[in-house]
């Protein structure tokens, strides 16, 4: 039995961030890691919360959050108030 060669490819392995980017072009999702998980050490040294740790927080006390709006509500009654569903690669909280 004849074994079959293949060639290496002559193209550079993408990084995280580029096969990201490629997902998300191609298909609008990916199957690596959340967009949030490979920004997370910047936000981390900036002071920003990830949605886990919300719970954990002072009820009242100001934070920094960052993540992927995944539902975004306005309504009527809400006094002006709007609902924001954000993910990170931790999960998603609910905040208005």
């Amino acid at each position: 039995m004849s074994r079959v060669r293949i060639a290496p490819s002559p193209l550079r392995e993408m990084t995280p961030e580029q096969r990201l980017t490629a997902d998300y072009a191609g298909t609008g999702v990916t199957l690596g890691p959340h967009p949030m998980a490979l920004r997370r050490a910047a936000l981390a040294a900036r002071g920003v919360t990830r949605a886990i740790d919300l719970a954990c927080g002072d009820d009242g006390a100001r934070v920094r959050v960052a993540g992927s709006v995944i539902v975004r509500q306005r309504p009527g009654t809400a006094k002006g108030f709007v609902f924001l569903s954000l993910e990170d690669e931790t999960g998603s909280r609910t905040s208005s």
